[in-house]
C-alpha cells in the first residue's frame, strides 16, 4: 500500500474518534456544575415549605431558574426555560415532562399574575423541579 493512502486512512480514522469523543462529551455536565445546582436545590427546599406565601413564591421562581441553569448545562446553550424545555421533551416521560410544563406555567402566573401559591403546590412543584433537575444531571 502506498502511504499516501496510509497517512489518509489514519488521518480519516483520527477525525472520526475527535468526533465520536466530541459527541460523548457534549451532553456532559461537569462534576462542579452539578454539585452547585444541587447544593442550591437542597437550600431551595426549606423555602418552598415554607408557611410565608412571599417565600413560597419567591422559591418557585428560583427553582424555576435552576431548571433553566440545569437545561442551559444540558444543551450546551443560553436560552430561556422555555425554549429549552421544548428541546427537552425527550429527556422526560410524558406524565413527567407535562409535569413539568404545568409547574413552568404556574411559576409564569406568579410572575406574571401575582398569583400566591398554596403550601401543598409549592411542595409539589419542588418535588416536581426536583425530579427534573436530577433527571437533567444524570
Amino acid at each position: 500500500m502506498d502511504n499516501s493512502v496510509v497517512i489518509t486512512i489514519v488521518i480519516l480514522f483520527l477525525v472520526v474518534v475527535l468526533f465520536v469523543l466530541v459527541s460523548l462529551s457534549s451532553n456532559r455536565i461537569s462534576d462542579g456544575r452539578k454539585k452547585k445546582v444541587l447544593v442550591r436545590l437542597e437550600e431551595l427546599r426549606a423555602f418552598a415549605h415554607s408557611t410565608e406565601p412571599a417565600i413560597r413564591r419567591d422559591s418557585v421562581i428560583k427553582l424555576d431558574n435552576l431548571l433553566a441553569k440545569a437545561l442551559q448545562y444540558y444543551f450546551n446553550n443560553v436560552n430561556l426555560c422555555g425554549d429549552n424545555l421544548k428541546l427537552a421533551n425527550k429527556i422526560f416521560k410524558k406524565k413527567d415532562y407535562n409535569s413539568l410544563w404545568e409547574a413552568h406555567k404556574v411559576r409564569n402566573k406568579i410572575v406574571h399574575d401575582d398569583y400566591d401559591i398554596t403550601e401543598e403546590e409549592a411542595k409539589r412543584m419542588y418535588e416536581v423541579y426536583k425530579m427534573s433537575i436530577l433527571k437533567i444531571l444524570r
